[in-house]
């Protein structure tokens, strides 16, 4: 080969190194400076990310107690409520508003929760479904547990019994119903029964899938999520998370644990809807609790995860 043709195809070939090499630095540039999308629902997008916010804000530190008043309280048998949570204030919901929300006698709830099941009847009566259990107290927690363990051990060895005492109980200080936000479901009427989901058997329980989460209210043991959540016999308890928390899961498919899991490894999401943006912060708690960017005009909902995480709900105004 000539002297010229090898120069030349030498700069050819340097030159196409040069294209590939820039366009790679472009594209991995256009990802980076990108929005990530994770989901969209309707007309609300879920991005990765604090997407918005002004870049001035004053740091405001929120309290370890103030935190643990939050609606993201993490509790499973192997994560127990912190012993420093403060008292959990709870009001008889026949008391408070009598029938408007079904709910059974002995049935207590915080009034946040109490006022967006107001909302949600305000839509939907619920005329088939009842709230059979509520907040609980430890001892009644405990109780439950005692009387699920007498039943067992008539069929079965001690040690059985209590195997499937605490699986069909959890333990004191380790039970979602220790939560003022979290209550069970009974559907009664015209049910089908060839539905092996409990919320598809009814009128009711369909409506709910489609729109518990406007209120704030989301599904928390889903069937489909039992190897995530560990739970299999509580398809129709539902929790109180805050109208957010529980938008982006639903968006998502997301439950809880997901949620959670998500929140930790991104550090922010951001939910893009046209009455406006909101993001969601998280970050690591200490001791003596967690401080978040507090910008001007936005107002803000913050807790705890029982993790070693606190969020922080940020709503411009």
């Amino acid at each position: 080969m000539k002297k010229g043709y090898r120069a030349a195809l030498g700069l050819v070939l340097i030159a196409l190194m040069l294209m590939l090499f820039t366009g790679a630095y472009f594209r991995e540039e256009t990802a980076v400076s990108a929005r990530v999308l994770l989901a969209q629902h309707g007309e609300t997008s879920v991005y990765v990310g604090a997407q918005g916010l002004p870049e001035t804000a004053k740091m405001t530190h929120f309290s370890r107690q103030t935190l643990l008043k939050g609606q993201l309280l993490y509790v499973n048998q192997q994560t127990p409520l912190p012993q420093d949570m403060p008292s959990q204030q709870a009001r008889n919901v026949r008391k408070m508003v009598g029938l408007y929300v079904p709910a059974a006698q002995d049935v207590s709830l915080s009034e946040e929760t109490i006022y967006a099941l107001c909302d949600l009847c305000a839509d939907n009566p619920l005329l088939r479904t009842w709230i059979t259990a509520g907040m609980r107290a430890p001892s009644e927690q405990h109780a439950l547990q005692d009387a699920a363990f007498e039943t067992y051990r008539k069929t079965m060895t001690t040690a059985a019994a209590l195997s499937a005492a605490r699986r069909d109980v959890p333990d004191s200080g380790h039970s979602e119903h220790q939560l003022a936000t979290c209550f069970d479901l009974q559907f009664t009427g015209a049910l089908d029964w060839s539905c092996q989901d409990a919320l598809d058997r009814g009128t009711d329980g369909l409506w709910l899938r489609e729109n518990a989460w406007r209120y704030g209210f989301i599904r928390r043991y889903p069937p489909e999520k039992a190897m995530l959540t560990g739970v299999q016999n509580e398809s129709l308890h539902f929790r109180y998370v805050g109208r957010e928390h529980a938008l982006v899961m639903q968006a998502t498919g997301w439950c809880l644990e997901e949620y959670l899991d998500a929140l930790h490894t991104y550090g922010a999401l951001t939910i893009a809807r046209e009455t406006g943006d909101v993001v969601i912060l998280c970050v690591p708690m200490d001791a003596l609790g967690a401080a978040f960017p507090m910008p001007e005009g936005y107002s803000c909902l913050v807790s705890a995860d029982n993790l070693g995480y606190a969020v922080c709900v940020l709503r411009g105004d």
